[in-house]
């Protein structure tokens, strides 16, 4: 089952009513189905965090901690992130027991990687991206984007996370992000 903010509540708890083996979804979502009594996670063996350097972020970790709440405490933690800040480690030194480090963050460079820097004012960069298609719409294009059918995409930092498209040569960041963590992740 997938479950997102922005997505139907009802139909998620409707969902719920039968067997669910694999629950994928954001951390706010599934902490409100667990807080409603709705999503039982008492037997969820293992938490899997994709883009955990995104998800230990002060906008998500909150309801990250309060959702380790529901898991039973032998649960298995797996965190996967291409980047490594502080915020990881200290949610692996809080919550791992003996854990297996896997980083690969020395083999991530900019050799190779032409890069150009044009100022744009703030006024600009919110009209454009108040004028950008739908949900809907930009769901369709990333869609077309994977698939080869369009060249160009225009979209967030978050939305483009844990994608991997070997056809992208050219990445155009709309702001300059705030940690060099977060700007190699773009474009590598």
């Amino acid at each position: 089952m997938v479950t997102t903010g922005g997505t139907s509540l009802k139909d998620d708890i409707m969902r719920l009513y039968q067997p669910v083996h694999l629950l994928v979804g954001t951390p706010g979502r599934i902490l409100d189905l667990a807080k409603k009594g709705v999503c039982i996670l008492k037997n969820c063996s293992m938490l899997i965090m994709d883009e955990a350097d995104k998800l230990l972020s002060p906008e998500f970790q909150p309801s990250l901690e309060q959702l380790l709440c529901f898991l039973p405490p032998n649960r298995q933690i797996l965190m996967f992130s291409a980047t490594f800040p502080v915020t990881i480690k200290d949610f692996k030194d809080r919550y791992l027991k003996k854990p297996y480090i896997i980083n690969l963050m020395d083999e991530l460079t900019l050799k190779g990687i032409t890069q150009y820097y044009a100022f744009v004012e703030e006024r600009q960069k919110v009209h454009c991206l108040n004028t950008l298609f739908s949900k809907d719409h930009r769901n369709r294009v990333f869609h077309d984007f994977r698939n080869g059918a369009c060249r160009n995409l225009v979209c967030t930092d978050l939305f483009t996370r844990g994608i991997d498209i070997q056809a992208v040569n050219v990445v155009i960041n709309f702001d300059f992000p705030k940690n060099s963590e977060t700007y190699l992740h773009r474009v590598c």
